[in-house]
């Protein structure tokens, strides 16, 4: 099981990614400048994010395991299209039918993870989900490259075709059937304007530094975003059954993990968006050694991943994601030193403080937002999270490239060093957050907690509010399913109650 939910997290990941090294060949095959190529990675970051929320909300009502498969079969025929593409436009629509299988199985990994296994194993399982994920955007370039130089750049979409076929097979026999919430109707105008919003927000960004759909500009993009933002509000209010579970944004701690998401990815993007431009034109670095400047990246994530998951299982997520962002700050910070050619060898120790913060960070993270939300709603929870991660790797990338494409090359050095100061700077207020967010129960006002045996379904009192049953796995929960705001990671022990 833990295999194809991990293919699913490092498909939908890797293809963000393995066709940067495609756009040259894509360019040229289409008589296109390289600024138009860059629609190919643009359409597929915006597309994924602006259809989260929709997918999360589907998968919930018609089940996990179901959008997982139909996740896999989008993704393989997405990429049927873009591999036989007779034209530009119709690759681009190759890509935005892979972007929603994408989505689907990025967020669908986080929920039926969080689903089958163990709640005191979630930061463990989810290590694996983010180890994946980053494994797969640093291999995506080299493994593109060596794809377009053995069978040209359709390759690169060619192989998507039997690691979706390979998806559908594990998960058909390897992931148990989820349970299908039923409810009436889907929140379309919800569906609409959120879809509106995300799309704006991201064209817009990504339309900074030059436009990057078409000869639309940034301003008018963002001009979508507001309008779709000033009507969905009072839509959303009034609908019954609204797209975003309104169960999640209740819980401050959800809100607050979401945020952390998305502040912490933009900073690592702006890493990602850097480090190229910066190495090659400002240093005359190859390709090939600016590449390999990723790898501390990769190897501090891989490296403490999982030790962040088990400090997550073990009620330490505090600690942990405090420190973990913390290191990240101080990594960035030693990156900025070594904008001075004098001080040029503290880079790679900076990179991989860098991953290894984020390993630290990001698992407890992610576990304790999905630990937070209601079992009906793990699909919701799972996009939202993910919606956050896809918005700040494109602010990472749009705001990195527009800043670096202001300053010019005569000024890239002084470009890198204010980029990785800011954010340094975001990472410390990341690392308040998470101070704030992780408090432990005793910090919250409750007085004592005792020993019993009996209570595991009688109603409790937490700060005036009732909670009526500890699930068998530990869970606290009220009369709909939500967890309480005010206990570590929504979880206590199923013999303990609060007096």
């Amino acid at each position: 099981m833990v295999t194809a939910i991990a293919l699913g997290a490092f498909v939908g990941m890797l293809d963000a990614t393995i066709v940067a090294v495609a756009l040259g060949p894509i360019s040229r095959r289409f008589a296109l400048p390289l600024a138009s190529g860059q629609e190919v990675i643009a359409v597929y970051l915006v597309v994924v994010m602006a259809t989260l929320p929709t997918i999360g909300r589907l998968s919930d009502r018609f089940g996990r395991h179901k959008a997982y498969v139909a996740g896999f079969v989008m993704f393989s025929l997405g990429s049927l299209v873009a591999a036989t593409a007779p034209s530009f436009a119709i690759l681009l629509v190759g890509r935005m039918i892979q972007a929603v299988g994408g989505g689907v199985l990025m967020a669908g990994s986080l929920a039926l993870i969080t689903e089958h296994l163990p709640r005191n194993r979630t930061g463990r399982s989810v290590a694996i989900v983010v180890t994946t994920q980053a494994v797969a955007g640093l291999i995506g370039p080299p493994l593109g490259g060596l794809l377009v130089v053995v069978g040209g750049w359709q390759t690169v979409f060619w192989a998507g075709v039997p690691l979706g076929v390979i998806g559908i097979a594990l998960t058909l026999t390897a992931i148990p059937s989820s349970v299908a919430h039923r409810e009436s109707g889907i929140d379309i105008p919800g569906a609409v304007l959120l879809s509106a919003i995300f799309l704006g927000v991201g064209a817009g960004i990504s339309s900074l530094a030059a436009p990057a759909f078409g000869d639309i500009p940034a301003i008018a993009w963002f001009s979508v975003a507001w309008i779709a933002l000033l009507l969905v509000v009072p839509a959303e209010l009034m609908a019954p059954k609204p797209l975003v579970d309104r169960r999640l944004f209740r819980q401050s701690r959800f809100v607050s993990a979401t945020l952390a998401t998305l502040l912490s990815t933009g900073t690592l993007m702006s890493c990602f968006a850097i480090l190229p431009f910066w190495l090659e034109e400002a240093h005359g670095v190859t390709p090939v050694i600016a590449g390999l400047a990723f790898l501390p990246i990769g190897v501090g994530v891989g490296a403490t991943s999982r030790i962040g998951g088990r400090m997550g299982d073990a009620k330490r997520t505090q600690l942990v994601t405090t420190a973990g962002i913390s290191l990240a700050a101080l990594g960035f910070g030693l990156a900025a030193l070594a904008t001075h050619r004098l001080s040029w060898p503290l880079l790679l120790p900076g990179l991989f403080m860098i991953g290894c913060g984020n390993g630290l960070f990001s698992s407890p993270n992610t576990s304790a937002a999905m630990r937070l939300a209601p079992r009906d709603a793990l699909g919701s929870a799972a996009a939202v999270l993910s919606a956050a991660r896809n918005a700040g790797v494109i602010t990472g990338l749009g705001i990195t490239g527009a800043i670096y494409t202001a300053a010019g090359s005569s000024r890239a050095d002084m470009a890198a060093a204010d980029i990785f100061v800011s954010a340094a700077i975001v990472c410390v207020f990341v690392a308040g957050i998470a101070l704030m967010t992780y408090r432990p129960i005793r910090a919250l006002g409750v007085t004592q907690v005792v020993a019993t045996e009996a209570v595991a379904d009688a109603p409790l009192t937490i700060r005036g509010q009732r909670w009526d049953r500890i699930e068998p796995d530990g869970h606290l929960t009220d009369s709909v399913g939500n967890p309480p705001a005010s206990t570590d990671d929504g979880t206590v022990s199923p013999s303990h109650r609060v007096r």
